[in-house]
């Protein structure tokens, strides 16, 4: 009996290394990475990490909703990839694939086509619509559960199997707004949210260092300049919008160049027009700042 036990334990050892080796050459082959074990997340933990502690915070934009987080220690955080919908409900919205980059943590904030392509980057751990909190080495995210923005008007149209808007609402129009910690910065990722999100929630998203912002497309202009006015946060970073390059004309995303500009007419406003996908940001850059304006434009990562 022992003998046929470990002769098992022998095969399955022997197939599992026959199915990585193979998995490894077409990996070659396709120009794709190799498969990815849990060694990096072993060491993390190894070592407690701080995520107050000040240190260079990286951004960088992958288009739409999509940023990726590296944290001074160097853990990765990738919020919303994006995908075209898959049922052909919604027209093309993308001209290309998300790329397939490697990232340690992967978050979604709803369960939208372009908000939820947690499968196409290579990450560690998939973390969908995280409500509570999670921590691993200097980073930290808190997760909070709330409504996606909706159309009351659509639902008084509609039955109650697809109804949009709270209480009742169908589970893909939940969302969590999502705020990741680390190099003593707080940076919120609104997703799709209201523009009104319950009361509860005004204590944790209160004068966070930097605003991911829905402009134009889920929140009016002027639905985002009372949040930006409520919350206080140093810096304000606009997302979801079109993209030359990368949206299609029959995504309906409009561009949020006219909100910029008019930040810009405030004589007040700090607004920083980048000129390239990625932005680098600790609490000593932040310091003093209030609302400053961070524009990608029509700058994104592709790889």
């Amino acid at each position: 009996m022992r003998r046929t036990k470990f002769s098992s334990i022998f095969l399955l050892a022997f197939f599992a290394v026959g199915t990585a080796a193979r998995a490894q050459e077409a990996a070659k082959t396709e120009n794709t990475p190799p498969p990815r074990n849990d060694n990096s997340f072993i060491a993390i933990q190894k070592h407690s990490g701080d995520p107050s502690h000040p240190g260079d915070v990286k951004i960088e934009f992958y288009g739409h909703d999509a940023f990726k987080i590296t944290s001074p220690s160097g853990i990765t955080v990738l919020a919303d990839p994006w995908r075209n919908d898959a049922s052909s409900t919604y027209p093309k919205w993308f001209l290309h694939e998300f790329p397939a980059i490697q990232v340690d943590i992967v978050l979604s904030t709803h369960a939208h086509f372009d908000h939820d392509a947690v499968e196409h980057p290579n990450g560690l751990m998939v973390l969908e619509r995280l409500v509570g909190r999670y921590q691993l080495g200097d980073v930290a995210i808190l997760g909070l559960a709330d409504k996606h923005q909706c159309d009351p008007e659509s639902d008084k149209k509609s039955d109650a199997s697809s109804q949009t808007c709270p209480p009742n609402n169908v589970p893909s129009f939940d969302n969590a707004i999502q705020i990741i910690q680390t190099g003593g910065l707080r940076i919120a990722i609104w997703g799709d949210n209201r523009g009104v999100p319950d009361a509860s929630l005004d204590r944790y998203l209160k004068n966070v260092d930097v605003l991911i912002l829905p402009v134009q497309n889920v929140l009016g202009p002027a639905e985002a300049d009372a949040i930006i006015r409520k919350y206080d946060p140093r810096a304000v970073i606009p997302s979801h919008y079109f993209i030359s390059g990368l949206s299609t004309a029959t995504s309906g995303l409009e561009r949020v160049d006219a909100w910029v500009t008019d930040q810009e007419k405030n004589q007040h406003a700090d607004v920083r027009r980048l000129d390239r996908a990625d932005l680098t940001l600790n609490p000593a850059e932040l310091k003093g700042a209030q609302h400053r304006i961070y524009y990608f434009a029509d700058h994104y990562q592709e790889k």
